[in-house]
């Protein structure tokens, strides 16, 4: 596959995702992406795209300011 900034090679790796909910930051690591070798844009397949909105969802109720999570194929 190549990047659709700069047509660069696209790689498997991992990275870490924050999201903003409100007045809450929601950090998710060691996500799996593809990952430009030239401009190292990230992209997400859609399936883990919605792992990550499934995470969200399910954080956005934690009631913290900042909440740290571990992606798995599974919410919490």
């Amino acid at each position: 596959m190549t990047c659709y900034f700069c047509k660069g090679n696209l790689i498997e790796s991992h990275t870490v995702h924050v999201s903003e909910v409100g007045e809450c930051v929601i950090i998710i690591k060691n996500v799996p992406c593809l990952k430009c070798d030239q401009c190292v844009e990230i992209s997400y397949t859609g399936s883990i795209y919605k792992q990550i909105e499934n995470i969200v969802d399910a954080s956005r109720n934690a009631l913290t300011e900042v909440t740290i999570v571990k992606y798995s194929d599974k919410v919490a």
